[in-house]
């Protein structure tokens, strides 16, 4: 979508609507949009139609240009708020211009209706809402309605910051979003046509220039270089896949930063059958993976001065002729052995064997994301992500981040008297702890732990957060996106180079 900025008023809009802040007692606005304009929204605001309830969208119709335009007013706070405030104002004006299908809209800034010259971030946020507000999945119903294309959002602004702002940013706001989309996309797809094979295929077609993809897909040199990998998903019909990704966006650095993501691309739980009730989405098991890949191809697409090695184990994990199965006792890259004491367990499994071979190539910092645990769904609900770290400033740095964008982490301790329970008495570990029911996203992040080497680790629990089936204020319905657009801020500000 375009995405433009002009010092001008309403008034001009050639748009099809316009959005316009206001509060009550707000100064006068015909600085902003003309007196026509301002003349019709105090004739509005003092009918019973409109009420100052906050985020309440209202709207009239009044000629512009010899044209009719929808001219929509949205209530706000009289006193700025936070970047989730506007985003939700974002997400729901989205909804609302797709069901009335207008395809663009001219808006003032809400940083000219507070008159603060400092900080861009309100409209911003407005703007990274009203993306994740326009996505729909809709590629499998018979009867799709009329194609609706959004185009263009026009921000009006009298401040030359906020311009600038804008203009610098708009082209990386529509990759970003791109590759969210297509996170969300894989996240959504049914698992018969998401297979290892086919979603390796996917990560294959975003190679060229700095970005180089490779895929493990020989079975010998899988189950040589990635046993774990090939253990959890040799039972499948389907069989498993390693994918490297190399971005070298920054090749006067030998440094570079490590991602790891969690491709099970179905999960029945194996021989550890999962219930009705919890199966039923299990084509979500690869969020990680998803989010990891659309990370690396963002870094690769907006030219991210920096280098990154992302690791995608990718199975499915199904009951079958061959599949592992409690009792075994499966051997790591590392050279760990792993007693397996429930099937359903696997993804931190594969996630050993490629968090291992991330620490061999001396990266400044690991990041890995999982749909792990349903105890961190337990723990924290399906709208805050669970995080681990082995040093106290990795956690800080991420978690200042996160609630500004309004993807919510929360740190959770990889307790040192819990370590035993991941100790086996028939190998050196096992995969889930003999305690049923007592800190499962800590012993997971304990298990993880004992292949990182004590290298710089985030681990990232996005269990909840990744797929939510009720709406959300910001993300919607169902596949979400999140920790992509967190990850792409820490990225940016905490390794990468200025350009």
């Amino acid at each position: 979508m375009k995405i433009s900025c002009r010092k001008k008023t309403a008034l001009n809009s050639k748009k099809d609507a316009v959005l316009i802040p206001v509060y009550r007692n707000m100064r006068a606005l015909k600085a902003l949009t003309g007196k026509k304009i301002e003349d019709e929204i105090n004739d509005m605001i003092a009918s019973d139609y409109f009420s100052y309830d906050e985020k309440e969208f209202s709207s009239f119709f009044m000629e512009i240009g010899g044209k009719l335009k929808k001219i929509y007013l949205v209530s706000v706070s009289k006193d700025p708020q936070d970047s989730r405030y506007y985003m939700e104002l974002g997400s729901t004006f989205a909804k609302l211009l797709k069901k009335e299908r207008i395809s663009s809209f001219s808006m003032i800034a809400f940083e000219d209706i507070y008159m603060d010259k400092k900080d861009p971030q309100y409209t911003a946020a407005f703007l990274d809402g009203f993306f994740f507000g326009q996505y729909s999945f809709d590629v499998y119903k018979s009867k799709q309605e009329k194609s609706y294309q959004f185009d263009e959002v026009e921000i009006i602004t009298s401040y030359t910051k906020l311009k600038r702002y804008i203009d610098d940013n708009a082209a990386e706001w529509n990759i970003q979003f791109d590759n969210i989309y297509m996170a969300r996309d894989l996240v959504n797809t049914p698992p018969a046509d998401l297979t290892p094979e086919i979603f390796a295929a996917k990560v294959k077609e975003a190679e060229g220039g700095n970005l180089k993809v490779t895929v493990v897909d020989d079975m010998a040199e899988l189950s040589e270089k990635f046993p774990m990998v090939y253990g959890v998903g040799k039972g499948s019909p389907n069989l498993p896949r390693m994918v490297i990704m190399e971005y070298n966006g920054n090749p006067e650095s030998p440094k570079h930063i490590a991602l790891v993501g969690k491709g099970v691309t179905y999960d029945s739980g194996g021989t550890n059958l999962k219930p009705t009730g919890s199966i039923e989405d299990m084509k979500t098991d690869m969020a990680g993976a998803a989010a990891m890949f659309a990370v690396t191809k963002t870094a690769s697409e907006t030219g991210l001065k920096v280098n990154i090695k992302t690791y995608i184990p990718m199975v499915e994990n199904i009951i079958g002729t061959n599949a592992y199965k409690p009792g075994d006792i499966l051997t790591s890259a590392m050279g760990k052995t792993v007693e397996i004491l429930n099937t359903d367990a696997e993804g931190r499994l594969i996630l050993a064997d490629a968090l291992y071979t991330a620490t061999q190539s001396d990266p400044e910092v690991i990041i890995d994301a999982a749909t792990l645990t349903g105890a961190c769904i337990i723990a924290l609900g399906k709208h805050c992500a669970g995080l681990f770290s082995n040093r106290k400033f990795l956690a800080k740095n991420i978690t200042d981040i996160s609630y500004d964008i309004a993807e919510d982490i929360w740190e959770l301790p990889l307790l040192p008297s819990y370590q035993k329970r991941v100790k086996s008495d028939n190998a050196d570990l096992r995969n889930i702890a003999r305690q049923k029911g007592e800190a499962g996203s800590v012993i997971a992040g304990l298990f993880l732990q004992e292949f990182v080497d004590n290298w710089p680790w985030i681990h990232l629990d996005i269990a909840g957060p990744a797929y939510i089936e009720e709406e959300h204020p910001i993300f919607g319905k169902y596949a979400t996106g999140f920790g992509i657009r967190l990850l792409n801020r820490f990225i940016k500000v905490h390794y990468a180079e200025a350009n």
